[in-house]
């Protein structure tokens, strides 16, 4: 299933205005009490409630889509909440309160947020650099990692990572530390770390911090890398050595050792994070030689060191520190002792491009992409020839494990993916920064080309090489931003092998560029790649003018949201591009029938691929054979293997939409539909298949698509008195056999069409009708339906959908037969049978034909069998399966309501689903609630609009549905199927349904006058009495029924004689007699307890209540008796009983119980 958020980010951009305008009203809300003047804010709040932090996020999150629209208010976000941050550290301290957060953790936590969304470079420009804040922010920064030792949840770790990236950006002040600060560090330093002994006292405690988060698992790790490395790096650092001692404490941290495994990983990727950044400092290109040599080992190791070989994170720093040094040795001019030694001896440059490009087929995403970036980076240091000496080893690298076959097209199926996918991003930043040579461009693109296409299936059939083309678009568009128009059209289309310009490889470079980007984007399963191929087409034209057929058009019919769904994107956009040029009708056409159109993985995309190729085949060029798109597809379909079912599904679909009467192509001649019958004969072998992959595959509802266009293009060709071709009817009478015996949903929809095409076809022949035949139908479906299985569902749904053929007014002893023998299938045991019963009987009533009346009899039957379906409350081991019949016989009600309306059908008949509808617009069950309301509002007259769920779950609602109970003009059947269909809503239900239905039932008895009220109650005790053996009903009716007594409203009736008190009671004590239904058994009590109120029946309620403690097997029950009896008798000695003790030993007390309270 596709989405429908592909306009989220116009939405987006349309929303920003105000999301930012409530951004700004939220902030000072939260951080500043309301000021006495409007010349400044007023004091800061010192906490923030969790409500108030969630709004702010909230309004912060959805910018992660457009983090650049953000970028107009920073000024107005960011310093204000510094300004806030900086005043709170000057209130006094107080002990927090668990509620509410404080503000400095709350602020911490939305500058982590914005960071996050725009990028903690943009947002870190905006803290005070100013020195006076260094001590207040250091000293927050240390009382987190106080704190942490004290109690680990108080300061969360967005605290401590804006803290050090804030002191980071501090560390940028040009005084020496030793003039801001000379206050001790109150974080333990590490024992092996001997500092200077004029080292400033603020640069130990912030060597201290930074060590301490240096080795934590989360992004704090990140900031305090940074910061330390920001602090070695200063001058006045530099003259103490602290770098040195820095880096050669944590080169020993990092090195494998027996003796000296670090406990988590963490504690290696932080060194190394500090070591990346070392390794990009010149002034500090001493210490390059122990970094690289420590490093090198570690990433050649195997085996102990595992843990850090074996790790994305650590490799990627690898990668990172490799790319500094090998650029730090090229940008040096002069070296000098140890630095000059050590590249004098040593090949560190050609060992680490060796290094990058193996990288680029790691198994780790992230890894490879560092490593197609250093590349890029380090080529743009090394000289011209060498440089594309680098780019020409990535391009031989595309084609070391994929061979191609008799075309020259590559086959991807023993590729690896993981290094296409590092090549292809290599080359793509290669080309963003323009390193590679022009001469080199025709082998650039045939792999950029190539990569574009790049698919493999995996085993189970889910696809791979998404990620190739992702970085083929990047590539393409980096090539067309930074490469000139000449550059390119130096290119000859001769040389590209990869990349079919459809027109016989006449136009430039660019345009076969263009074609190559319009198929991804209209084809592409992935919607990022197609979005992606849509900008990288843009960007081509754009920066390219001239060069592409229709390129203004182009650009806005292949448009970035136009092309977000799949199914817009292949029909829609495919056929508008395809108008623009005979160029694009010809890839387009091509490309739907490969990988990306009918050999798509998914059932939906295939038929969406089907669609267009049916729409273009109605747009054949003019110098194009007129039947090219379907020759190509049966060729195809020739060559296709019976055990490949998702591809020939795709060409049977394919055939089927163009053959189709509703296609808007060209007639087919009477060869092509000889042909085509043909190959429907080869397909009864795949028909006789039904495997899992098949029915997945959904082959056979394509087969009956195809087959029910062969008929009517046969039929078509026939009234247009050309030859008709012999029609192999046997093939015919197998497939049709075998359609019959299927019970999937994707089946069943196509047979109607097909038998009622199949039928005509047979008749116009003078061919008997075979299994199409009524008397045969009628028998199968009685045979198959008397078996527990759902086989030969298809048989059913064939004979109702060919009622209508049979005998066009659905009257007569053979109408009557075989509706009867479908009416029948609502009394068969097995659920799926009566829901395909339903449907079979709504297909007989929506194709019969209105010129003639149903018989009554006939009607009569059909309506009965909807009845019963209406009443299917069957209930196992899924739920509620008789909902699902509920709900078909409702759809087979309205098409008999529809029938209804175009013929005068009498009234006292369709009465009955009337009251049927009215009962279950009052189901607690939603989708039946909603359908019956739907119904009631298409037929019935009502009023009440259906929009949702929510419509149809209000008090009005009720209100509404239940108005027939007080007015003038009574139904006295509507009435009863209003008062049961309550017992279903207002009985037991949803706690808000619950109390919405109760509401406007009270409401509406309650202005009832008593004697409505009587014959309402008398009603509703009749339906009590019917439900006697109705096990599913009756404990919601007694819910329903004590609900009612305890609102006091029967009561009203308690001195009248038009109710009959005693036969109520005589139902209810009926409803659990002998039986094992605690709730029920519950449920009668709390009924029996407001009926000791009525003075008529007093005495016979509690003799009942009293023999129920004295024999009901059941502890709870016999304590919601004793507290009944207590609260009608107010006896007390009932309190002191232990009524979950076994009857026997309170057998005296209750004998005592029951003389007294009788003898009362």
């Amino acid at each position: 299933m596709e989405s429908n958020d592909d306009d989220a980010d116009l939405q987006l951009i349309k929303a920003s205005s105000s999301l930012l305008s409530d951004l700004q009203d939220a902030l000072p809300r939260a951080l500043w009490r309301p000021s006495k003047t409007d010349s400044a804010p007023g004091r800061v709040h010192s906490r923030v409630r969790q409500r108030d932090l969630d709004n702010i996020l909230q309004l912060i999150e959805p910018f992660q889509g457009e983090p650049q629209l953000l970028d107009s208010k920073l000024k107005h976000i960011v310093p204000p909440i510094v300004d806030a941050y900086l005043q709170y550290l000057q209130l006094p301290k107080c002990a927090p309160k668990t509620s509410h957060w404080q503000l400095d953790t709350a602020l911490c936590i939305i500058l982590y947020t914005l960071c996050k969304v725009r990028g903690y470079k943009i947002i870190v420009g905006f803290l005070s650099n100013e020195p006076l804040h260094f001590e207040p922010v250091l000293q927050a920064l240390e009382r987190t990692l106080i704190q942490a030792d004290v109690d680990s949840t108080t300061a969360p770790w967005q605290v401590s990572y804006v803290l050090s990236l804030w002191v980071s950006h501090l560390l940028l002040t040009p005084f020496d530390l030793a003039s801001i600060s000379e206050s001790a560090p109150p974080v333990k330093l590490p024992a092996d770390l001997e500092f200077p002994a004029n080292t400033p006292t603020l640069a130990v405690r912030c060597t201290a911090v930074g060590l301490r988060y240096l080795y934590t698992s989360t992004k704090a790790q990140d900031a305090a890398a940074a910061m330390l490395v920001r602090l070695v790096i200063r001058p006045d650092m530099q003259k103490l050595g602290l770098a040195d001692l820095l880096t050669s404490k944590l080169l020993g941290e990092v090195s494998y050792s027996d003796s000296n495994v670090p406990t988590s990983i963490y504690e290696r990727i932080g060194p190394l994070r500090f070591l990346s950044g070392i390794a990009t400092s010149a002034d500090l290109s001493r210490l390059v030689p122990n970094i690289y040599r420590t490093c090198e080992k570690l990433s050649n190791e195997e085996g102990g060191s595992s843990v850090v070989t074996g790790n994305a994170v650590a490799k990627k720093f690898f990668v990172k520190i490799f790319r500094n040094i090998a650029i730090l040795s090229l940008r040096l001019t002069s070296a000098e002792g140890p630095l000059l030694s050590f590249l004098e001896t040593t090949s560190v440059l050609e060992d680490v491009i060796d290094y990058l490009l193996r990288s680029l087929a790691d198994r780790d995403t992230p890894v490879r992409y560092a490593a197609a970036k250093a590349l890029s980076l380090i080529v743009l240091e090394l000289e011209t020839e060498m440089g594309h000496e680098v780019i020409q080893a990535v391009l031989d690298r595309f084609w070391e494990d994929v061979p191609r076959d008799g075309s020259g097209i590559p086959d991807f199926r023993t590729a690896n993916a993981l290094k296409w996918h590092g090549l292809t991003l290599a080359l793509a930043h290669s080309l963003f920064k323009r390193t590679a040579s022009p001469e080199q461009l025709p082998d650039i693109i045939n792999a950029l080309a190539a990569a574009l296409q790049f698919e493999q299936r995996t085993a189970t059939g889910s696809s791979i090489g998404t990620n190739v083309r992702d970085a083929a678009n990047f590539g393409i568009w980096s090539m067309s931003r930074r490469y000139t128009t000449d550059e390119l059209l130096r290119v000859s289309t001769a040389t590209l092998r990869f990349a079919d310009a459809g027109n016989g490889g006449q136009d430039s470079v660019i345009q076969v560029l263009a074609v190559q980007l319009i198929l991804s984007a209209c084809l592409d399963p992935a919607g990022n790649i197609r979005r992606g191929s849509s900008a990288a087409l843009q960007e081509l034209i754009g920066r390219h003018p001239n060069q592409v057929h229709e390129g203004i058009s182009l650009v806005q019919v292949v448009e970035y949201q136009a092309v977000g769904l799949r199914r817009r994107a292949m029909v829609d956009v495919a056929n508008q591009a395809a108008d623009l040029h005979t160029t694009y009708w010809a890839a387009l056409v091509k490309g739907s029938m490969d990988w990306r159109g009918l050999g798509s993985v998914d059932v939906s995309s295939r038929e969406a691929a089907a669609a267009a190729l049916a729409k273009l085949n109605a747009k054949v060029p003019v110098s194009t054979s007129g039947y090219v798109v379907l020759d190509q597809v049966t060729k195809q379909l020739d060559q296709c293997s019976s055990k490949d079912s998702e591809l020939l599904h795709g060409l049977v679909t394919a055939v089927s939409y163009i053959i189709s009467p509703e296609s808007d192509g060209t007639t087919i001649t009477s060869e092509q539909i000889a042909n085509l019958w043909l190959r429907l004969s080869n397909m009864r072998e795949c028909m006789g298949n039904f495997s899992p992959r098949v029915l997945r595959s959904d082959l056979p509802s394509a087969v009956a698509s195809m087959l029910t266009a062969l008929c009517h293009a046969t039929l078509q060709a026939k009234e247009d008195g050309r030859q008709a071709e012999t029609v192999p009817f046997e093939a015919v009478e197998t497939i049709l056999e075998r359609l019959f015996a299927r019970q999937e949903d994707s089946i069943l929809q196509g047979i109607p069409a097909l038998v009622k095409a199949a039928a005509q076809l047979k008749r116009g022949a003078g061919v008997p009708l075979g299994c199409l035949d009524a008397q045969t139908l009628c028998g199968r479906v009685a045979l198959d339906s008397s078996k527990s299985v759902l086989h030969g569902a298809g048989g059913a749904i064939a004979l109702g959908a060919l009622a209508s053929v049979y005998e066009s007014c659905l009257a007569g002893q053979q109408a009557n037969a075989f509706i009867t023998t479908l009416a029948n299938l609502n009394a068969v045991i097995t659920v799926d049978w009566r829901i395909i019963g339903a449907k079979a009987l709504q297909l007989a009533v929506e194709n019969a034909n209105t010129g003639d009346p149903i018989g009554s009899d006939i009607l009569d039957t059909i309506i009965q069998a909807i009845h019963r379906g209406t009443r299917d409350y069957t209930v196992d081991e899924r739920g509620d399966v008789g909902s699902l019949v509920r709900l078909q016989a409702l759809s087979c009600a309205s098409s008999v309501f529809e029938y209804g309306s175009k013929r005068n059908l009498p009234k006292e008949m369709l009465n009955v689903l009337r009251t049927d509808v009215a009962r279950l617009s009052l189901e607690k069950l939603d989708r039946v609630r909603i359908a019956a309301a739907r119904c009631r509002h298409e037929w019935l007259g009502s009023e009440w609009a259906v929009r949702d769920v929510a419509s149809v779950s209000t008090e009005d609602y009720f209100a509404a549905i239940l108005s027939p109970l007080g007015a003038e003009n009574r139904d006295s059947s509507l009435e009863g199927a209003l008062l049961e269909g309550c017992i279903s809503c207002a009985g037991i239900s949803g706690e808000r349904l619950l109390q919405a239905s109760r509401l406007a039932l009270v409401e509406l008895l309650c202005d009832a006058d008593d004697a409505l009220l009587a014959v309402h109650m008398t009603t509703f005790a009749g339906i009590l009495k019917n439900m006697l053996t109705d096990a599913t009903h009756m404990h919601p009716a007694l819910e329903l029924l004590g609900f009612l007594l305890d609102m006091q409203i029967p009561q009203r009736l308690a001195d009248r004689t038009d109710f009959k008190w005693r036969n109520l009671l005589s139902t209810v004590q009926k409803a659990h007699h002998k039986s094992n239904d605690i709730q029920k058994i519950v449920a009668a009590v709390n009924v029996y307890r407001e009926l000791a109120g009525v003075s008529s029946i007093r005495g016979e309620v509690l003799k009942k209540l009293v023999s129920m403690l004295k024999t009901n097997p059941y502890p709870r029950v016999r304590i919601a008796v004793a507290e009944t009896l207590s609260i009608t008798t107010k006896e007390e000695r009932l309190l002191s009983v232990n009524w979950t003790a076994p009857i026997v030993h309170n057998k005296q007390t209750v004998a005592a119980l029951e003389a007294s309270i009788l003898a009362g």
